[in-house]
C-alpha cells in the first residue's frame, strides 16, 4: 500500500522585502523587493517530505484568475509535489505573505486566501482515507471542511492526523473537537501558552487522553521537547550558525519529522533530523530553505558536530 502525506490547504506567495529603518518610519515605510517565492506551511511541509523521498500531496484550492495561480503551480511541481487535488475555481483569492527584514529583525503580514469549502466527493475521501499522516494548520481545517467528518472517516481507515498548534485559536469550542482530531501536534513555546489559555486545557493532557501519539513544542534557539505518552524526548538546537533567514524553519522541522515516520524511524532519531533540518533551513534563504536531503543533514550535523554527545 502506498505511503504518503497529505498537507491541506495553505498555499501562499512569500513576498519578500528589506527596508533599513522600519518601524521606526512611521506610517510611510520605505522598503525593497527581495523577490518572490513559493510559501505557506502546508508547502513547504510537504516540499520538504518530498525532498527526503517521501510521497508528498497536497490539497488546495487556487483561483483561476489571480495572477499568481501560474507561479505557485510551477513551484508546487519543481518542489516535486503531487499536484492531482489542487483545485482551480473562480472568484477564489489566493493566499499572500508580506515579510519586512530589518536588520535581524523580521515582520510578516499575512493575506488570507478567500475561497469556499471543498466539496468532499469520492475521490477526495479516498486521498483522505489511504492517507499514512494527514497535516494542516488548525484553522486551515476550519476553513477548509464544513464539518470534521471527512477527517474522522480517514481516521477510521487508519489515517493519522498532525495538526500545527501555532494558529489562529477564533473559535475555542471548535478547538475542542480539532483536539479529538489530533494524532500529533507541532507547536512552538509560546502558543502551547497561547492554545492552553483559549481552551482551559492543557494541550498534551487533552491530545494523549483522545488518543493521541505525540506533542512536539519547539523552543527555537534553545531546541525541542517530544512528548509522547510514557516519555519525554528533549533535544537541543544547533549552535554556532550563521542565520541567513528563519523563514519556514518550522515547517522543515515538521515536514522533516514526517518524511522520518513514513519512513519507519523512531521518534528520538525523527527529532535528530527535524532539529537538524530546522536549524539548516536558517541558513538558506526563503521559506523553502529546509528543502534538502537526509546525505545533506548527515553533513550538517557532521560540520557543526551535533550529536558528538547526543
Amino acid at each position: 500500500m502506498e505511503k504518503y502525506l497529505l498537507c491541506i490547504a495553505g498555499a501562499a506567495v512569500d513576498m519578500f522585502y528589506r527596508s533599513e529603518l522600519y518601524p521606526s518610519e512611521g506610517d510611510f515605510t520605505h522598503v525593497k523587493s527581495l523577490g518572490n517565492k513559493i510559501g505557506g506551511c502546508p508547502v513547504n511541509v510537504s516540499a520538504v517530505c518530498a525532498k527526503k523521498g517521501a510521497e508528498a500531496k497536497l490539497l488546495d484550492m487556487l483561483g483561476t484568475d489571480d495572477d499568481t495561480t501560474p507561479f505557485m503551480m510551477s513551484e508546487i511541481q519543481r518542489l516535486g509535489i503531487n499536484t492531482d487535488y489542487i483545485y482551480q475555481e473562480k472568484g477564489v483569492i489566493n493566499g499572500k505573505c508580506l515579510i519586512v527584514n530589518t536588520n535581524d529583525q523580521r515582520t510578516m503580514f499575512i493575506v488570507d486566501p478567500i475561497r469556499p469549502y471543498y466539496v468532499v466527493d469520492k475521490r477526495l475521501q479516498d486521498a483522505l482515507n489511504n492517507a499514512t499522516y494527514i497535516y494542516s494548520l488548525m484553522h486551515m481545517i476550519n476553513r477548509s471542511f464544513e464539518t470534521i467528518e471527512p477527517l474522522l472517516e480517514a481516521k477510521k481507515h487508519g489515517a493519522k492526523i498532525i495538526l500545527d498548534g501555532s494558529s489562529k485559536y477564533d473559535d475555542p469550542k471548535r478547538l475542542q473537537t480539532l483536539y479529538k482530531l489530533a494524532d500529533g501536534m507541532f507547536i512552538n513555546e509560546t502558543d502551547y501558552a497561547r492554545l492552553q489559555e483559549a481552551t482551559g486545557s492543557d494541550p498534551r493532557k487533552v491530545i494523549f487522553n483522545n488518543g493521541g501519539l505525540f506533542v512536539c513544542v519547539t523552543h527555537g534557539s534553545k531546541g525541542s521537547t517530544l512528548y509522547l505518552k510514557d516519555e519525554e524526548i528533549y533535544l537541543p538546537s544547533v549552535s554556532g550558525l550563521q542565520v541567513i533567514d528563519s523563514t519556514g524553519a518550522g515547517d522543515s522541522f515538521a515536514g522533516c519529522f514526517i518524511a522520518c515516520l513514513i519512513k519507519g524511524f523512531d521518534y528520538r532519531t525523527a527529532l535528530r533530523y527535524a532539529t537538524l533540518n530546522g536549524a539548516y533551513a536558517c541558513t538558506v534563504f526563503g521559506s523553502t530553505g529546509g528543502v534538502c536531503t537526509f546525505d545533506q543533514l548527515d553533513a550538517f550535523a557532521k560540520e557543526h558536530h551535533y550529536g558528538d554527545k547526543l
